[in-house]
């Protein structure tokens, strides 16, 4: 990769970083309905799909975890507070909130509080690419924890049946919820899971911008020209809790891992670069995404008119 690409990278993981970091203090002040998943570890792999994708006519379906991905993919980060926020003029007008995020004008077809359940959604969006004709994908981000789910595993299945253009994103970061994925899961090989089915698939280092960058350019292009199904199962570390806010009692003394942010840091200044350079990339990451969360969190409640209005106009 070019240094221009690893900046570019560096200073978007950054604001991602600082943008869910400004909605965890706001959700310390209460400022926040509902739990708040971060997805503190994964901004590297979801900045090196989404580069891979060719937006709108991908579209990607995301787990309750999904504010890394919607701004990945490009969608407004004042409507995303917004609505993270439950304020007027969020996504969905504050209504849907953290776990419920929808911005097909980016890509985004939508995330889903439900574990697995925005898998078969992402079958839907290939099968519609397909009988269409437009070229385009279908993506879909799930957790190492999903990934026992019936309706992931039918869809495995289904994805290969139909032969559907939809690359699944399998984000491997060792736990569901507060559960080792080793103690949950009968069979700990998800490469030989979905090669099982007949899936094209292939594991990365999801902390790695070179590796990961390449193997989701190789396998989004490989679906898109057969128009066949492939999966990518991605290791990469979860920084936090399963929310926000979460004790970890189940977690060791020296479980923790290396900041993937911290190696793309290590790689850029290994490059011959300004003094200075690094610092203020996340100086201006963290300046811009708190005065993004600030005026979310000014903007008027949306529970004070959205749902009435909504229920007005379904009534109607």
């Amino acid at each position: 990769m070019e240094l221009e690409d690893l900046t570019l990278m560096f200073e978007k993981a950054h604001f991602i970083r600082a943008f869910e970091g400004a909605l965890a203090a706001a959700s310390d002040a209460g400022e926040v309905p509902g739990l708040v998943h971060l997805s503190n570890g994964a901004e590297i792999l979801e900045l090196a799909v989404a580069s891979a994708l060719d937006l709108p006519k991908d579209q990607v379906t995301g787990s309750h975890r999904s504010h890394g991905i919607a701004l990945s993919l490009g969608v407004d980060p004042l409507a995303l507070a917004c609505e993270i926020l439950g304020r007027e003029g969020g996504l969905s007008e504050g209504l849907g909130g953290t776990q419920h995020l929808i911005a097909p004008e980016s890509g985004l077809l939508g995330s889903n509080g439900i574990v697995g359940g925005q898998v078969p959604l992402a079958l839907g969006a290939a099968l519609s690419a397909k009988t269409l004709k437009t070229g385009g994908i279908a993506v879909s981000y799930f957790g190492d924890g999903a990934a026992n789910q019936g309706a992931v595993l039918e869809s495995l299945n289904l994805a290969v049946v139909l032969k559907l253009p939809v690359l699944f994103v399998c984000e491997n970061n060792g736990f569901g919820q507060s559960t080792a994925s080793a103690y949950a899961a009968g069979g700990t090989s998800l490469l030989g899971r979905a090669r099982a089915f007949g899936l094209a698939a292939a594991h990365v280092d999801g902390t790695d911008p070179l590796e990961a960058t390449k193997t989701a350019h190789r396998l989004a292009a490989w679906v898109r020209d057969t128009g066949s199904p492939a999966f990518l199962e991605a290791s990469v570390p979860r920084l936090s809790g399963h929310y926000h806010g979460d004790a970890e009692r189940y977690r060791t003394t020296d479980g923790r891992s290396t900041d993937p942010l911290d190696r793309l840091e290590g790689m850029i200044l290994s490059r011959d670069v300004p003094e200075g350079l690094v610092e203020d990339m996340k100086s201006r990451a963290h300046a811009d995404a708190l005065a993004i969360v600030d005026e979310a969190t000014a903007a008027p409640d949306a529970s004070d008119t959205a749902l009435e209005a909504f229920m007005a106009e379904a009534q109607a």
